[in-house]
């Protein structure tokens, strides 16, 4: 039987437990970024409204009881947070070398692999197939040749794979992700023995292939989206990955750091929504590509404040931004990132849902056409990943991960410790 002693003892160990208890949870983990999740969704969200709104022209201007809110700049130019996406993968890749994890270069690539490669796969074949059953079809020859470049992860470098593609359009975005992916096992030690110097080095570079080379075509379609005009995105998260873990150990002076995080997180998104918000009042083909190019370097720096900012913030900031619906949407990201373009393009192209207009429906605004097409666009993107990601992703990266569980010589493969970046 217990007397008073001990049970004082139990009391006073069980109270300490639950503020040691406490007080982890109120400090972010130097192993997880919480923004990434909502930030990932954020782009994913706007890229595909932005695509949808091309083939609707729906105003998108949201009014809920006497609230409007005016989305028609940040939709427009929505094509913008494609590069954030690739600062978030920046980020991300980059976090477990800044954290002093040491990644053979073969398993960082089947990492990698096991990421990318079964949706992306997937998705080639179903776009084949459906190239080669449209009728009228007959240039099989240029099809393999747009393939063959598609495997090769080379498609963003040649007109017919990338703004003539028979493929999927989006899938360049892919192609500058492997292509920094083979960068990055070599860039990482080097990154982290000397961060500014690296990250200087490869904004530099990114600046001089815009300025000395990329805008001084008549015609910078084939350039804007090529590897090194986007190192200054990839650098950018990989410097917010490399302060972040020193950061989040922090323990003194934790609300005067959170206060400090939480604003640069409001400035980050601020500055976001004003950046897009500019750009989307440019006209002209040309004009359009140099002003991304322009905003694309201040871009990433709003996306790096955000990042971190929003995961060194206080718990309830933290919870916001990562959650259970959060974490499932970023999960499902990838693939609906992948499908959504090319379904709203099929069921305009099918009349899904039927449309009165002899000639595009949007461009005489018809309703209730417009509306019932947009939410179709979303809710079958959004089934299409769900299906995708469960069905075909993560049976793979299952097996995948066994198979490498077996080939790791002391038998055990460490966790992932953060979200995969998407392409």
């Amino acid at each position: 039987m217990m007397d008073d002693t001990g049970f004082r003892w139990l009391l006073r160990e069980g109270w300490m437990s639950v503020r040691a208890s406490r007080k982890r949870r109120s400090t972010p983990s130097p192993r997880y970024a919480a923004a990434a999740d909502l930030l990932r969704v954020l782009c994913v969200f706007m890229v595909a409204w932005f695509h949808i709104w091309q083939q609707s022209w729906l105003s998108p201007v949201l009014r809920v009881g006497g609230f409007t809110l005016n989305l028609t700049a940040q939709v427009r130019a929505g094509y913008m947070f494609v590069d954030l996406m690739l600062l978030l993968s920046g980020f991300l890749c980059y976090l477990p070398y800044a954290r002093g994890k040491e990644y053979g270069t073969g398993e960082f690539y089947a990492r990698r692999a096991l990421r990318i490669l079964p949706s992306y796969w997937f998705c080639l074949a179903v776009m084949l197939a459906m190239a080669l059953l449209t009728p009228g079809f007959c240039d099989p020859g240029r099809l393999m040749k747009d393939l063959l470049l598609h495997l090769g992860f080379a498609h963003n470098l040649f007109p017919e794979s990338y703004t003539m593609t028979r493929l999927n359009v989006v899938l360049w975005t892919l192609a500058v992700e492997v292509q920094f992916y083979l960068l990055l096992p070599a860039l990482a030690p080097v990154f982290r023995k000397h961060p500014l110097i690296t990250w200087l080095a490869m904004t530099l570079a990114a600046f001089c292939f815009r300025y000395r080379w990329t805008m001084f075509y008549t015609d910078t379609t084939l350039y804007i989206n090529r590897l090194p005009n986007m190192l200054d995105l990839y650098a950018t998260g990989m410097l917010a990955a490399h302060f972040y873990p020193r950061l989040a150990k922090i323990r003194r002076r934790r609300a005067l750091v959170a206060t400090l995080a939480t604003v640069a997180m409001i400035a980050g998104l601020w500055g976001i929504w004003h950046i897009v918000a500019v750009q989307a009042r440019v006209s002209g083909y040309e004009a359009l590509h140099n002003g991304q190019l322009t905003r694309r370097f201040p871009l990433a720096v709003c996306g790096g404040l955000f990042l971190l900012g929003g995961s060194l913030s206080f718990r309830p900031v933290r919870a916001l931004c990562s959650n259970p619906p959060v974490r499932w949407l970023s999960g499902i990201s990838y693939n609906y990132f992948i499908w959504h373009q090319w379904l709203a393009v099929q069921f305009k192209k099918w009349r899904i849902p039927p449309y009165l207009a002899e000639a595009d429906p949007n461009q005489v605004g018809e309703q209730p056409w417009q509306l019932r097409y947009t939410l179709l666009c979303f809710a079958a993107a959004l089934l299409v990943a769900v299906a995708v990601t469960y069905l075909i992703e993560r049976p793979c990266a299952r097996l995948g991960r066994r198979w490498l569980e077996a080939e790791k010589t002391d038998g055990a493969v460490p966790e992932e410790t953060v979200p995969p970046a998407d392409g």
